[in-house]
């Protein structure tokens, strides 16, 4: 259980980092509990049902607990005889389970660990990551553990990510990128769109990104002649923010401006499906999409490289030559274009950003949408 064993530590290093007073029934079960508890699921996860592999979600609060009764579109049944917590068991009962809106209850007081019913939550949270909404109903706000697929594991609070477990490695989420960090200030330097609005649809172009699960690349620049010489846009699609000019834009507001918002994030996302990056201004203008970077026109086809950890430590183990190609072009395009920020997908739905500072490019890897 070694890879386990480090992956509870990061559960609990997590957890001090976060700060927050919990309630009783919102801390973590004894190390020695989460591991067995994770170490069941990680076997799970590689078992298939009727084709699929399982997802879903286990939490360890007590049914009757009064935490959950802040959650007015949370319910909580119990079965009438409690289920075994083995791998057999729990392959069979996983899909019936949805991780978006449900959590198995598992009462690990005494061993063998049993399921011992289900809460079913009526949730917004995705329309609140995506901005569609900026309030709603959230899935309770208690520990658990989400199987994401064949071999992952992810620890949470309610629906926000805490630490990944993947091929045997943790996995650490940074919810700082958009408010302090070199990218954070990059995207502020010459903008004149509201840090809120802008928030707002770089989260939802990256989550929708995300969430395709077919890799893409968006470019942020200064303005157009800083990145002609480096990038040749294939389609040129050019754009106001918001489909329109500043005057027409002053004069949207409400649930008008709400859903132009969207129209105009949703569409950019999908752009990102064709091969190439889409490229941006830092005031939010389309220019184009299917963007090549030109690297024989850049200076240097390796630039100096800084890796951030998520504890804003340097990684000097990883190398330029270690990512993909979609990466590298981002990376070499940051380093010829000043004051520009890349942000890359990859299929797999991570995010990395990064910017130029000092003559390196600085990344941030592992890249959050915080959940306000």
């Amino acid at each position: 259980m070694g890879d386990i064993t480090a992956f509870v530590e990061a559960i609990y290093d997590c957890y001090e980092r976060m700060g927050t007073a919990f309630e009783d029934d919102q801390r973590l079960p004894s190390k020695d509990v989460l591991e067995e508890v994770c170490q069941i699921l990680l076997n799970i996860s590689c078992m298939r049902e009727e084709g699929r592999f399982p997802s879903f979600r286990v939490c360890f609060i007590r049914p009757d607990s009064e935490l959950l009764s802040a959650y007015i579109y949370s319910h909580t049944l119990l079965f009438s005889k409690p289920i075994e917590f083995n791998t057999r068991e729990m392959n069979k009962l996983a899909p019936a389970l949805n991780p978006d809106m449900s959590y198995l209850v598992l009462d690990i007081s005494e061993r063998p660990f049993k399921a011992i019913g289900i809460i079913a939550a009526f949730t917004t949270w995705q329309k609140i990551i995506t901005r569609e909404l900026t309030s709603g109903n959230r899935m309770p706000q208690i520990p658990n553990i989400l199987v994401d697929g064949p071999g992952e594991l992810e620890a949470c609070f309610g629906e926000g990510s805490l630490v990944n477990y993947r091929a045997g490695n943790c996995v650490f989420f940074r919810t700082d990128t958009f408010t302090s960090t070199l990218v954070s200030e990059q995207l502020e330097k010459g903008a004149h769109v509201s840090e809120k609005e802008r928030l707002k649809l770089l989260y939802r172009i990256l989550w929708m990104v995300s969430d395709y699960h077919h890799g893409g690349a968006i470019l942020i620049v200064p303005d157009e002649e800083s990145c002609k010489e480096f990038v040749d846009i294939k389609y040129r699609l050019p754009s106001g923010y918001l489909f329109s000019d500043c005057e027409r834009r002053a004069e949207l507001s409400g649930n008008a401006r709400e859903k132009e918002i969207i129209t105009y994030a949703d569409m950019i996302a999908k752009l990102t499906s064709v091969d190439g990056s889409v490229v941006l201004t830092k005031d939010l203008d389309l220019l184009g999409f299917g963007a090549e970077t030109l690297v024989d026109k850049m200076g240097s086809k390796h630039p100096a490289m800084r890796f951030m950890e998520f504890d804003n430590t340097e990684n000097k183990r990883k190398q330029f030559k270690d990512n993909g190609m979609r990466h590298r072009a981002g990376y070499r395009f940051c380093s010829a274009v000043p004051d520009s920020v890349a942000f890359i997908i990859s299929q797999d739905g991570t995010i990395e950003a990064c910017t130029q500072h000092d003559g390196k490019v600085v990344v941030y890897d592992n890249v959050a949408l915080p959940l306000v």
